[in-house]
């Protein structure tokens, strides 16, 4: 029906967004103009990797791409096995990864947000500043 379509459709958003906010605060981690920012950001970005890692680990894909395809196929889709970044590539730039492309990436991605992490919160750790009594 329809409604499996958009809901697929509004996981495969949801995705593109939170990748999207993944990508773009990087720097955040490295710079701290706004420490809660930073902060803030840090958390999203530690959830987003460690979800990403036991999906990856436990169903061999994100949970959100494994949701999106039984919507689609709940509503008479055919989505195939293609990770959804190599679709959104295809689907953005037009360009075809191949799928151990993709994971180099994602395994450079969650290992600048691991060590951005870390830095972050050395530099933003309220604690360093406090004056001892």
């Amino acid at each position: 029906m329809k409604v499996y379509e958009v809901l697929a459709e509004s996981v495969d958003l949801v995705h593109a967004l939170s990748m999207l906010l993944w990508g773009i605060g990087l720097p955040l981690l490295l710079w701290h103009r706004f420490p809660r920012l930073s902060r803030v950001y840090m958390k999203f970005a530690i959830g987003f990797v460690v979800i990403s890692i036991v999906s990856q680990y436990l169903l061999g894909e994100c949970v959100l791409t494994t949701l999106a395809r039984a919507l689609s196929r709940a509503g008479g889709g055919q989505r195939g096995s293609v990770p959804f970044m190599a679709t959104l590539a295809n689907t953005v730039a037009g360009i075809r990864p191949t799928q151990r492309g993709v994971v180099l990436v994602w395994e450079v991605a969650v290992l600048a947000t691991s060590v951005g992490s870390l830095w972050c919160w050395h530099r933003t750790n309220p604690k360093r500043y406090a004056v001892p009594s």
